[in-house]
């Protein structure tokens, strides 16, 4: 018996049915998005980073309606503030282009960037506590994340290091997180409690 569809069906049904499923998919991709883009522009927030060494200095990065803009000062209590000396900072520029983010949303998981979304702005805001993130190797670099508005510690609650094969695939959403660490690709020291919040905190859905 053959499974050639008669033109009938295939007219009548099969191909119309194609071409709605294929409008409805890209409906969904739309509101999704959509979704997203909403999200983005409900973020109200202000990040503080600081770097050691020549040229370096403290900068505020204000978030308004989801528009970044640098200021000489916070427009809210910084939930996030980034530290690291000049040459930590060279080579995550190198590591992450333009987005510092990129390189926490690679530890955490996130194939690219982490959008900050209302959503997931909300559950970084529950994190407290001093996290150092470690690319181990002769061109590595370490980036120490405070999250809360109180003052940074001298010292790291946990630390989190991973070799630079490791980490590209964790960027390029080759590695799964949880395998990473159960592989010993992630190695984490001190609070894994927090380093667990902030792996939550990341992956709440866009």
């Amino acid at each position: 018996m053959s499974d050639v569809p008669t033109p009938d069906e295939y007219y009548g049904e099969r191909l119309p049915s194609q071409f709605n499923r294929m409008l409805g998919d890209q409906e969904r991709a739309v509101a999704d998005a959509q979704r997203v883009l909403d999200g983005m522009r409900a973020v109200n927030a202000s990040l503080r980073v600081e770097v050691a060494g020549e040229g370096g200095g403290t900068f505020y990065l204000n978030v308004e309606g989801g528009r970044m803009k640098a200021a000489d000062a916070p427009a809210h209590d910084p939930f996030l503030t980034l530290i690291q000396d000049r040459a930590g900072f060279e080579r995550l520029v190198e590591e992450a282009g333009d987005s510092a983010l990129g390189m926490l949303g690679g530890l955490s998981g996130l194939a690219g960037e982490m959008k900050l979304t209302a959503a997931r702005i909300q559950n970084l805001a529950g994190v407290s506590g001093c996290l150092a993130f470690t690319i181990s190797g002769d061109d590595g670099f370490s980036l120490l994340t405070h999250f809360g508005p109180g003052p940074v510690p001298e010292e790291p609650t946990t630390t989190i290091t991973v070799a630079p094969e490791g980490y590209a695939k964790l960027r390029a959403g080759e590695l799964d997180p949880q395998q990473a660490f159960m592989s010993g690709t992630i190695k984490v020291e001190g609070d894994m409690q927090l380093a667990m919040q902030l792996a939550l905190a990341a992956l709440t859905p866009d």
